[in-house]
């Protein structure tokens, strides 16, 4: 009995008071009002680790962040070409050391404003105006490779786009293809309630968009086909984007050797978190 009494004299006592012990990380003290413990880190000079959710918003500066604050400990996981997310765990676990994982720096591979129009536009049907519209919002995106020299280039796309646009009353028929893989459309042209003006339109079967995927990233140069249709006398017009999931796949790529190769010995890993 004498020593239980004793007990709770010395509990009692050490209410409120801050204990420290050589194998506390920081000193805690025995609060009344239901008897808990609080943790008194807050009355170091220095935090005892570090707490730190960081969001990063281009590679260059997950690169520097990562090799500022990398340990023996620090790991980089990155998932894919979907996800396109890196994420470097500054305080991972070890083989034997279990850590916490509370210094995390994320960077996610942000789309462009150029790669999001043609994206949202691939294969969405438009008549005449509409499409003649978009082309010449987005004219400084075409481009014309070394290779490609049936292509059309800014000009000629935005010369069709115009042709488009100034015709108004036109009835198509159906066209026929040429020797350099171009489309010849036969119009006419209603002018005045007359019987109008025949004339011809030449479409490309293919163009080529120069764009970059993600922000601050590499440019790829992208195949669009061209594509059409006549309804009820009515062009409709559009564009197909050539395996643009693999424009995406070769971007996140080139994302991540340049990381890779940056972070020096910091392992990367695929994987989720």
């Amino acid at each position: 009995m004498q020593q239980a009494l004793q007990q709770l004299l010395t509990l009692a006592q050490a209410l409120g008071k801050p204990v420290d012990h050589p194998g506390l990380a920081a000193p805690i003290a025995l609060v009344p009002h239901g008897v808990s413990l609080e943790n008194l880190e807050h009355l170091l000079p220095a935090p005892t680790r570090t707490k730190q959710k960081l969001t990063v918003l281009d590679a260059e500066s997950f690169i520097e962040y990562v090799n500022r604050f990398a340990t023996s400990a620090t790991a980089v996981f990155c998932n894919g070409p979907e996800g396109r997310t890196f994420s470097a765990v500054i305080d991972y676990h070890q083989p034997e050391s279990p850590a916490w994982r509370e210094h995390v720096a994320t960077y996610r591979c942000p789309t462009t404003v150029e790669w999001g129009r043609w994206k949202e536009n691939d294969r969405k049907r438009m008549d005449q105006a509409t499409f003649a519209e978009f082309i010449e919002e987005n004219v400084w995106d075409i481009t014309q490779p070394a290779n490609e020299q049936n292509a059309p280039g800014a000009a000629d796309m935005l010369e069709i786009s115009r042709t488009l646009e100034a015709k108004k009353n036109i009835s198509f028929r159906q066209g026929t293809r040429l020797d350099n893989g171009q489309v010849q459309l036969t119009y006419n042209e209603e002018i005045d309630g007359r019987a109008g003006e025949a004339g011809q339109l030449r479409i490309p079967e293919q163009f080529f968009i120069g764009v970059k995927p993600f922000l601050g990233g590499d440019a790829f140069c992208v195949p669009a086909r061209f594509r059409y249709r006549i309804q009820d006398g009515r062009l409709m017009m559009w564009f197909e984007l050539v395996r643009p999931d693999k424009v995406l796949e070769e971007a996140y790529n080139a994302v991540r050797d340049k990381i890779q190769t940056a972070i020096n010995e910091v392992p990367l890993y695929e994987a989720t978190l």
